[in-house]
């Protein structure tokens, strides 16, 4: 039975008194036309084809920026120290819990596994020269100039190394398709990709004569498997903006023609200035035809003419008779100079996540509010490629290493623990130590340390991993350091009567009165 629609006045509707569907348009966007000033602008979209040659491009300039322009080498160097600075420690994380495990049972799994990592880490290098937390900084670096690191695991059996587990640092722009597999959809600049586009293999450059180019077939290429079992055969990283992206981008290609632009706009201004501090003198003839050189090529007689090219610091150039001097003045930089540098670089810096103030290494125009704000935006920046790289890299080599180190006997396990490999998520989870941050003004960051433990917000985990620290070894030391002060009679003795509320209220008054004479005192000197 078909229904039936009814009218106000309680009447059936006819067919044709229906409302067809879908003739219902929006209003005109400027933003998708092509009149005005967006006339000239379009836009292409890139192919399996042209993306590779794109790519490998901006990282040639990238690479190119960090070796000769010091803005670009600064924020480079800024964010590898920031992010890794002295390496990302893991702590170790078993879930004793759900392995039935006690808690001394736990420490003890923990003291075995972060002893076994730690011997590992001086050998991770296959090559033999870097640390561990040198390949996070080298990978954090590869990131922001080729837009992604590649590692690869290998195993060595050599005399003298505990473990056999190494990582391979492969420069990505060996990465690519082979010139006879340009026309296998499967393979994507380099990547061979699954059913979902999961990489399940890829392709890297390995010619005898270790000269690589887009023609070498795919007989001087090494096809590394993605996945050997449950380990990771290649660790390839970038930070995926796009869906269905598969090689990365350099981080530094939004704002590469400013980087370009300006330090060609420096350099000018730089070259400038020289010629101008060279007190340059353009001689002035009065006799332009008496000063013209013979037609016939005859040389001039010695004495007769005298003609000086001269470009150096505090030279006085001399002329003939009857020649006029002029000294020639330049007007440049403009007024304007530091302000428009500045503007450019904020730009520049906006590109990559970082405020003027880390990208220029310049605090002279802030005070502590907006110095503290920039570093806490930097942070945030920071945070997140921590983040990054521990999840997509250094959780996934600890396994790896902890489960050597288990074949190998160095990690023994509880009676009745589950087997390994049923139960390894739980037996190699772990939290990550980042590098200690460096506080504005520490008399602040102890008072609110202070307050959060005492209302119950902050914790000495917290703390301690703000110091670069893990809580075990902060507690530690803060109880080896008590011992050693009460043995040498330095410890103040403990009050009778406990501290009253009323005391401790003293206590914060005080130390707030501190900060607000530091505070002003700041002001004073920025004033």
């Amino acid at each position: 039975m078909t229904p039936l629609l009814y009218g106000p006045d309680n009447r059936p509707l006819s067919s044709s008194s229906s409302v067809a569907a879908n003739t219902s348009y929006g209003v005109h966007r400027k933003a998708g036309g092509h009149s005005g000033t967006l006339a000239n602008w379009m836009t292409f979209r890139m192919n399996r084809d042209s993306e590779p040659y794109e790519r490998s491009t901006i990282a040639s300039r990238a690479q190119d920026l960090v070796a000769n322009d010091p803005h670009a080498a600064n924020i480079v160097d800024s964010m590898g120290v920031s992010v890794v600075g002295t390496g990302l420690r893991p702590q170790s994380r078993p879930n004793w819990k759900l392995l039935g495990w006690s808690e001394e049972q736990a420490e003890t799994f923990q003291t075995q596994a972060e002893w076994a990592f730690s011997i590992w880490e001086t050998e991770a290098d296959a090559a033999g020269r870097l640390p561990f937390w040198a390949i996070q900084f080298l990978s954090v670096q590869s990131l922001v100039v080729n837009g992604e690191f590649l590692r690869i695991p290998v195993m060595k059996d050599k005399p003298g190394r505990t473990f056999s587990l190494a990582l391979q640092c492969v420069n990505p722009l060996r990465m690519y398709t082979p010139s006879d597999l340009t026309q296998d959809t499967s393979i994507r600049d380099g990547v061979t990709l699954g059913e979902f586009g999961e990489p399940s293999s890829y392709w890297i450059a390995n010619p005898d004569n270790a000269y690589t180019s887009y023609s070498l077939p795919s007989a001087s290429f090494a096809q590394v498997p993605a996945w050997v079992g449950h380990r990771p055969g290649v660790f390839h990283s970038f930070i995926q903006k796009e869906d269905e992206q598969v090689r990365g981008i350099s981080l530094l290609a939004p704002g590469m023609k400013f980087f370009r632009d300006l330090n060609d706009y420096l350099d000018f201004e730089l070259v400038g200035a020289i010629v101008a501090a060279s007190f340059p003198v353009f001689i002035k003839t009065p006799n332009a035809e008496e000063s013209a050189p013979p037609l016939n090529g005859d040389a001039v007689a010695a004495g007769e003419l005298t003609r000086h090219q001269d470009v150096a610091a505090g030279t006085m150039i001399y002329g003939n008779p009857g020649e006029e001097p002029h000294v020639l003045e330049s007007k440049r930089p403009g007024n304007t100079f530091p302000e428009f540098v500045e503007r450019i670089l904020r730009g520049i810096g906006a590109t990559v996540g970082m405020p003027y103030e880390v990208v220029a290494k310049d605090f002279s125009k802030t005070n502590y509010s907006s110095a503290r704000a920039a570093l806490l935006e930097a942070w945030r920046v920071f945070g997140f490629y921590q983040k990054w790289l521990v999840d997509s890299f250094c959780q996934k080599v600890w396994e790896m290493v902890l489960e050597e180190a288990w074949l190998r006997g160095m990690i023994t396990l509880p009676a009745g623990s589950p087997d390994w490999y049923e139960a390894r998520h739980a037996y190699t989870r772990a939290m990550w130590i980042p590098p200690e941050r460096d506080d504005v003004d520490p008399l602040k960051t102890a008072r609110a340390n202070q307050i959060n433990r005492e209302s119950g917000n902050g914790t000495l985990a917290k703390i301690a991993a703000r110091q670069g620290m893990d809580v075990d070894s902060y507690i530690e030391q803060l109880a080896r350091e008590k011992r050693k002060l009460k043995a040498a009679g330095l410890l103040p003795e403990e009050p009778a009567t406990p501290e009253t509320k009323k005391d401790k209220k003293a206590k914060a008054d005080a130390a707030d009165a501190l900060i607000e004479e530091t505070e002003q005192e700041e002001e004073a000197a920025n004033a």
